[in-house]
């Protein structure tokens, strides 16, 4: 079974990916509904601010990516501070790193390829 995921958009707008969910639109407050009920271990990509309150709930098991700038990490920084997040930053790649990740893809025996 893989992990139950979701892309968050925003509070308004989160796409569920689980054994049910291909993709299905979603609320933040059904998510925590949800919670409620099962306490799924989701994984959660956002590069949106995380401002509700109900985000900085730690019963809930939930592993949050939030990969964004550090402006929105720091209209973030309840969530961060109330669920112990780590930070990392890391610099944007540089064109010949884009490149060569590139062609390394493209070689590599990975399988489908867009081309």
């Amino acid at each position: 079974m893989r992990q139950p995921t979701v892309y968050r958009r925003n509070d308004a707008r989160c796409y569920l990916f689980d054994e049910t969910h291909k993709g299905t639109e979603v609320n933040a407050k059904f998510l925590f509904n949800l919670a409620e009920q099962r306490n799924p271990r989701l994984w959660i990509l956002t590069d949106a601010c995380l401002t509700d309150e109900r985000w900085n709930i730690q019963y809930y098991h939930w592993f949050i990516v939030l990969a964004a700038s550090p402006t929105k990490m720091q209209e973030s920084w309840q969530w961060e501070k109330d669920r112990k997040a780590g930070v990392h930053y890391m610099t944007n790649w540089r064109w010949n790193e884009i490149y060569s990740a590139f062609w390394y893809w493209f070689f590599s025996d990975s399988g489908s390829h867009i081309f």
